[in-house]
């Protein structure tokens, strides 16, 4: 596992806070679409869950899930899924372009708080997340403990509000885990 602590000078600072620091590459899968692509999954050292709305309110084509606080958009051919205290990054072509990713996530995080008062929050969701963007935020390992065949299949459960991201095993044992819970 690699930790990128942020770089001097890099972010946007006020009163010497930001809301995004650093985050840890926790997680890489080849992808099952392209050979040259690469998932890759980073846990945020800061919980931001206060800049998703900012962040909602000005990255175009964004869809914000309320109920999940979840956050997915497209950046070029990357995919990008946003939670509290985890990214998800689809088609990363080395783990240096998921690392600048993730630094421009910091940054645009970092900027967006800092703008706060001059942007109007959006809690709202402009259009319906994408399965395949949806997916993107859980394991992937379609281990069938959520009693659905494949992680699509509950993620299609999850956008019907079927099922909630609690389901997913394994992502909530991450989140357990993180929270120093056996």
């Amino acid at each position: 596992m690699q930790c990128c602590e942020l770089n001097k000078g890099a972010g946007t600072k006020r009163g010497g806070k930001v809301v995004l620091q650093m985050y840890r590459i926790t997680k890489t899968m080849p992808s099952i679409v392209r050979d040259d692509c690469t998932g890759v999954w980073a846990e945020l050292g800061d919980d931001i869950r206060g800049v998703l709305p900012y962040l909602n309110a000005v990255v175009k084509e964004a869809s914000y899930d309320p109920q999940q606080r979840s956050l997915s958009f497209r950046r070029g051919e990357r995919g990008l899924s946003i939670t509290p205290c985890e990214t998800s990054i689809a088609r990363a072509t080395s783990m240096e372009h998921a690392q600048s990713t993730v630094d421009e996530l910091r940054d645009d995080a970092n900027e967006n708080w800092e703008k706060r008062e001059t942007i109007t929050a959006f809690y709202k969701c402009r259009k319906e997340a994408k399965v395949k963007d949806m997916v993107m935020l859980l394991s992937q390992t379609n281990c069938k403990e959520c009693g659905l065949p494949t992680c699509f299949a509950f993620t299609m459960t999850l956008r019907r509000k079927q099922k909630h991201l609690k389901d997913c095993t394994p992502l909530r044992n991450r989140h357990l885990l993180r929270r120093g819970k056996p």
